[in-house]
């Protein structure tokens, strides 16, 4: 699991770009079956979402398959916390 704010979403190419607590940053890529979950205002739940949900700035928890060769990572969920 990892967690970080998103810095840089691109829709286009299903990647967003994460700096984690220490300034790292982090590319994370979305497969077509990466469940995305978004705050509910009005039960101050979750409930599943779209990456057109996502913004940059959003504060995320990620759960990751795999390292790529080029240091990214696979995304299976990715979580809103803020």
């Amino acid at each position: 699991m990892l967690e970080g704010t998103i810095d840089k979403l691109d829709l286009t190419n299903r990647t967003a770009i994460l700096v984690d607590d220490e300034g790292n940053e982090i590319t994370i890529r979305f497969t077509e079956r990466t469940s995305v979950e978004v705050a509910e205002d009005e039960t101050v739940g979750m409930m599943g979402g779209e990456l057109e949900d996502l913004e940059d700035g959003t504060i995320v928890e990620v759960e990751v398959t795999e390292k790529n060769e080029d240091g990214s990572y696979y995304c299976n969920n990715i979580a809103c916390i803020s």
